[in-house]
């Protein structure tokens, strides 16, 4: 049987320098409970990953569509960034079957959890990042994404709550008038659960919960649209 980490790295295209960096990328913090000495779980990768996906996502946008607004343009990051798309992203490299995960998480289920293959898949981005730079990570993410233009069409048609209610407040109040915030982050570490509010000005518009930041802030920005529809 392949090893499934030799087989992310063969999906992935890029052979890691450090494997250490690709194992703690796959370690769920579940994992850590039955093997505390198998080292760090991936949720610092996690949080670098973000950022570097954010930046490469962003500067392609921005050479790609030059005659597009700043809404515009924060629209499309986000459909390519939410979570159903990274969890997607993550399951099209194998990232379920190299996940190291334990207890309750070790199942079926814990493998094909969204928030568990959206944090591994932003992991593996900052730990390609580290291993061998800006210029290879943005290489191999946009290899893994494919054309972003099918992307992009695939994921406007679908559920966007984040960029419909900015398209609602654009016009009238500008490009940075909402603001996201994560209000509780409670649970067990292998389930985790966030609180997110959106505020417009001074104005709390919606609230939400979910087992990663990103789907607790679309599950505001779905309430907050059910409450702009009920007022209208």
């Amino acid at each position: 049987m392949t090893d499934p980490l030799v087989a992310l790295q063969a999906r992935l295209g890029h052979i890691f320098a450090r494997p250490e960096l690709l194992r703690e990328a796959v370690t769920h913090p579940s994992y850590l409970n039955e093997h505390p000495a198998a080292g760090p779980h991936n949720q610092r990768l996690e949080f670098l990953g973000d950022s570097v996906l954010g930046h490469l996502l962003t500067t392609e946008l921005f050479h790609a569509f030059p005659a597009e607004s700043e809404g515009a343009l924060s629209r499309r990051r986000a459909v390519l960034t939410n979570g159903r798309a990274l969890a997607e992203l993550a399951l099209g490299l194998g990232l379920d079957d190299a996940l190291r995960l334990g207890g309750s998480e070790n199942t079926p289920e814990g493998r094909n959890r969204p928030s568990n293959l959206e944090d591994a898949f932003e992991a593996l981005i900052g730990a390609l990042y580290l291993d061998a730079g800006l210029e290879v990570a943005r290489s191999r993410v946009l290899a893994v994404y494919g054309p972003l233009n099918a992307r992009l069409s695939a994921g406007l048609e679908a559920d966007n709550p984040k960029g419909r209610l900015q398209e609602r407040v654009q016009p009238v109040h500008g490009n940075r008038a909402l603001r996201y915030e994560t209000v509780q982050c409670g649970g067990a570490d292998h389930a985790k659960e966030y609180a997110s509010t959106i505020h417009l000005a001074d104005r709390l518009l919606g609230a939400g919960r979910g087992p990663s930041k990103k789907i607790a802030e679309e599950a505001a920005a779905r309430e907050a649209l059910r409450n702009f529809s009920a007022a209208e």
